[in-house]
C-alpha cells in the first residue's frame, strides 16, 4: 500500500461524539448505548490512538473540530429509534458531565466545538462546513463514533459538498463490531481514503531537514 499523502495546510481533524456519556470507560458494563460503545472504544484502543493523531495535528497546526451532540432539557421527543433508545435515561444533556468530550481528548481553547441538537450526524445542525471553508480546509480526517451512523453520515455529506475525506479506521468504533467492519470494508472505501492512526501520524510528520 502506498504511503498516505496529506497536505497539513489543507487538512482538518474531525472528532465525532467522543463524549463521556457514550465513550467514557466508566460506562462499561452498563445497559444502553453508552455501555456497549464505551466497551468497543476500549477494546479497539481508540482513545490512545486518537491521542497520537491529535498530538500530530497540533504539532503541524492542523485545526481540530469536535463535532458533538448536545441535548436540550425539555426538547421534543426525538424522531429516530436510536435517539429514543438512548434517551430512556437522560444522556448528552447540555450542562452535564456526560455531554463533555472525554477528558483524555479534551479540546483546547484554539479548537472548535460544534454542537447539534437534532439529527444523526453533524453535517446538519452545526457550523461544520462554514468553519472548514473559513479555515481553507478541503481534507477532513474523520474519527469517532459511531462508524456507521454519525461518522459515515458526515463522510457522505462531505463528499457531496466537494471535500476530500480520510477515515482513520482504528480511531472509529461502533456497536456491534460487525457494523463497524461493514461500513469500513464496504461503504467507506467507495467514498474516502481508509487508513490508520499510524499512517496519519506519519503523513503529518514534518519533512526531514
Amino acid at each position: 500500500m502506498a504511503d498516505l499523502l496529506l497536505d497539513a495546510g489543507r487538512a482538518a481533524l474531525c472528532i465525532v461524539e467522543m463524549q463521556n456519556d457514550i465513550v467514557h470507560e466508566s460506562n462499561i458494563g452498563k445497559r444502553g448505548i453508552g455501555g456497549v460503545l464505551a466497551a468497543q472504544v476500549e477494546k479497539r484502543g481508540v482513545i490512545p490512538k486518537l491521542q497520537t493523531v491529535i498530538a500530530a495535528a497540533r504539532a503541524r497546526g492542523v485545526p481540530i473540530l469536535y463535532i458533538n451532540f448536545c441535548g436540550k432539557p425539555g426538547f421534543p421527543r426525538p424522531n429516530t429509534l436510536i435517539h429514543r433508545r438512548s434517551q430512556r435515561q437522560p444522556m448528552l444533556v447540555e450542562g452535564t458531565w456526560g455531554v463533555e468530550t472525554h477528558p483524555a481528548l479534551a479540546p483546547q481553547p484554539e479548537d472548535f466545538v460544534l454542537e447539534r441538537t437534532v439529527g444523526v450526524d453533524g453535517s446538519y445542525g452545526t457550523q461544520l462546513y462554514p468553519v472548514l471553508r473559513m479555515l481553507g480546509r478541503t481534507t477532513m480526517l474523520m474519527s469517532g463514533v459511531s462508524t456507521n451512523l454519525a461518522v459515515e453520515g458526515i463522510v457522505r455529506a462531505s463528499v457531496n459538498r466537494g471535500f476530500d475525506v480520510v477515515v482513520i479506521e482504528d480511531c472509529c468504533a461502533s456497536y456491534p463490531d460487525e457494523w463497524h467492519r461493514f461500513s469500513i470494508e464496504n461503504i467507506m472505501p467507495l467514498l474516502a481514503t481508509v487508513t490508520t492512526a499510524e499512517a496519519v501520524v506519519r503523513a503529518l510528520a514534518p519533512a526531514p531537514g
